[in-house]
């Protein structure tokens, strides 16, 4: 790796390709790494020259499409890495709240196995957004697929949702995660659910790059509150849409007045970026979308919340058993908590659905 980090350059050259089968230890790859143990080998790579110190960067990782719908192999893994000053934010000591990233952020915070796990435990299976596979049977219809459409699936978690419109609406998903830990275990379970129509990807969507019009759909559910500047997000989203796309998003949300100092707080700890329903239909309009609907779904929010509190709350011997006294307990707190932030109205819920002009209406 360090060879590698030497002979190349910064800038657009300093792209590195690496292609590796069996990323992911299964039972015929079982002396494999994990996409975590081939991230912190390569992350962790530094090369000092007489001015600069170099790093690698993590670009995009995803697993090969051939190989899953020829093979239905989901192990085979292509990595883009590109060659960056060690000295800038994401390889500096400070980076990212104490961590090289915003990536190792969540997968050692809230996004740890064990957290995720336990979010899927109150979601459903392959589930890490609010009310899982019911609000997702509710919600996708609105999108009116049609089969042989490319989705993006922005923040697609345990692959819940792409795997439910690749199998009920015959579409093409790629799922875009920044979680390592979340793209991994989707990817363990990929062999026995893909149909060789939907790809995980490891990556920042605030910089990855598509061509424009690359996608008919972009479908993201609870993940964007972690993005900052949502307005240039919107923009991009815009530009990667063909004529005629639709874009569909759930989101927390924050309420119309002042925040109490207990959500000032909350917000803070979790590092989240939130603004209120009306706003963030705004942000749509503002960036180009039309026919934009900015709809408050608060109070589903919070029943949906109190239907998950009851089921843990009558799985509470299995929850412990799998996990621990503490972890049933933050998770019951946890949700008992938001409802109380959504009744406050320090917290909402927002569903947005909005269309790329098409040319004649431009």
């Amino acid at each position: 790796e360090e060879a590698l980090v030497s002979s190349s350059h910064t800038g657009i050259c300093g792209f590195l390709h690496l292609l590796l089968c069996g990323a992911i230890a299964c039972d015929t790859h079982a002396s494999c790494g994990t996409i975590q143990h081939y991230h912190h080998v390569f992350e962790t790579v530094q090369i000092k020259s007489a001015s600069d110190i170099f790093g690698l960067e993590l670009d995009f990782s995803r697993c090969v499409r051939t190989y899953l719908q020829l093979k239905n192999n989901p192990h085979q893994m292509c990595w883009t890495w590109l060659k960056v000053i060690a000295t800038d934010a994401s390889h500096s000591s400070q980076g990212f709240f104490g961590h090289q990233s915003m990536r190792q952020f969540l997968d050692q915070q809230q996004y740890s196995v064990t957290g995720i796990l336990r979010y899927e435990k109150m979601f459903g299976k392959n589930f890490v957004s609010t009310g899982g596979p019911e609000t997702t049977a509710e919600f996708v219809p609105k999108l009116n697929l049609q089969p042989g459409e490319q989705v993006l699936d922005v923040g697609s978690g345990l692959g819940g949702g792409a795997l439910y419109m690749a199998e009920n609406y015959g579409v093409d998903v790629l799922g875009l995660d920044l979680s390592t830990n979340m793209v991994h275990i989707a990817l363990g379970r990929a062999i026995s659910c893909a149909r060789g129509s939907v790809i995980y990807e490891v990556s920042d969507v605030t910089k990855r790059h598509f061509r424009d019009g690359s996608f008919d759909v972009i479908y993201s559910r609870d993940t964007l509150l972690h993005i900052k500047n949502k307005a240039e997000l919107f923009k991009t989203f815009y530009r990667w849409l063909k004529p005629g796309g639709r874009i569909l998003i759930s989101d927390y949300c924050c309420g119309e007045g002042e925040w109490s100092d207990s959500f000032k707080a909350y917000v803070e700890q979790r590092h989240y970026t939130l603004h209120s329903v009306k706003h963030y239909g705004k942000l749509l309009a503002d960036a180009g979308f039309s026919d934009v609907a900015a709809d408050d779904y608060s109070q589903q929010f919070s029943d949906v919340l109190l239907r998950e509190i009851n089921r843990a709350t009558a799985e509470k011997d299995e929850l412990i058993k799998e996990f621990s006294q503490k972890d049933y307990d933050d998770l019951v707190t946890g949700w008992q908590a938001k409802v109380k932030r959504v009744r406050d109205g320090d917290q909402a819920w927002g569903l947005f659905a909005a269309t790329k002009r098409v040319a004649s209406d431009e």
